[in-house]
């Protein structure tokens, strides 16, 4: 049985009239008339009583009908449903993000595709870089949103904003009283640093400015988390660098300055497998291409 003769004879039962039923379905009575005799030989019963001039529906052609419009609606349901699914209305999103990332562009992508696909159940996760590039790999996150350069042959990576870093001292750190600090007076400060396999760019350029600057620092602690280095920080352990975004969302008893000369910057990015091939992926990044600022280098997230 295929789908189309249920639909033949739900036309008949409504119309009771071959050639009304025929017309609304496009096609000619003798084609219509042998579908519903081919329905009835395969369904072992008729549904149908016909004359010359009258059709009327039997008992089982009653019943049959009520169930069938049930199944033909369920039909309909399952195909937009799908639908929905192959055009990314619907669907699942687990999505890892650094610190930085919603204190920035992120609240504002979030919203934008809340507001366009509603349907779309979004997860979110604040996780590290470097977990979040093996959470990719291992398929356990759809999208992250992370400081490169990363190496992930695997990935694509759709750069976003970049924003400088800022020194985070003690409140009460003789060097608060300077709108600018230089790089040389932190050559006595212990410092505390995320550690290097979570960014060895960031860190090796940080090295390199102090080195520059005619000083090796003194690394005290190396700690992933940024909340637990601004808090070492409040408590006179050291001091860090954290992104401009995130000075407002620190601790009390932190004070942040900016670099005099020297400059410390930190990327983000949005990260997706290169096989990924979910239609809500890919609307996602249609949402994050348009919310961005464009820059003329960089590719759009549908041709990368």
């Amino acid at each position: 049985m295929k789908l189309h003769a249920f639909e033949y004879f739900v036309a008949i039962a409504e119309e009771l009239h071959f050639s009304k039923a025929a017309a609304r379905l496009h096609i000619t009575q003798p084609a219509l008339s042998r579908q519903i005799h081919k329905l009835e030989a395969e369904l072992g019963f008729a549904l149908l009583r016909r004359t010359k001039r009258t059709v009327e529906l039997t008992d089982a052609g009653v019943a049959f009908l009520g169930e069938i419009r049930k199944a033909l609606k369920q039909v309909e349901t399952a195909v937009q449903a799908a639908r929905r699914v192959a055009q990314g209305e619907v669907g699942h999103l687990q999505i890892a993000f650094t610190p930085s990332s919603m204190h920035t562009i992120l609240p504002e992508i979030l919203k934008q595709f809340r507001d366009r696909y509603p349907n779309v159940e979004i997860a979110m996760t604040e996780v590290c870089t470097l977990d979040q590039v093996n959470q990719l790999k291992t398929e356990a996150i759809d999208l992250g949103f992370l400081h490169p350069p990363i190496e992930a042959t695997m990935l694509n990576l759709y750069p976003l904003q970049g924003e400088h870093l800022l020194v985070a001292l003690p409140k009460t750190h003789a060097l608060t009283a300077r709108s600018q600090i230089s790089l040389a007076s932190l050559a006595h400060e212990p410092f505390i640093l995320h550690p290097r396999y979570e960014g060895p760019v960031l860190y090796d350029q940080f090295l390199a400015l102090c080195r520059d600057a005619g000083f090796e620092p003194n690394i005290v602690y190396e700690e992933i988390k940024h909340q637990t280095r601004i808090g070492l920080v409040a408590s006179g352990m050291g001091v860090t660098f954290v992104p401009e975004s995130l000075q407002k969302a620190g601790m009390t008893g932190v004070t942040h300055r900016p670099l005099a000369g020297q400059s410390l910057s930190l990327q983000l990015a949005v990260a997706w497998r290169k096989n990924a091939s979910s239609p809500v992926i890919q609307k996602f990044l249609e949402v994050v291409a348009q919310v961005t600022t464009p820059i003329s280098s960089r590719a759009s997230p549908q041709n990368i």
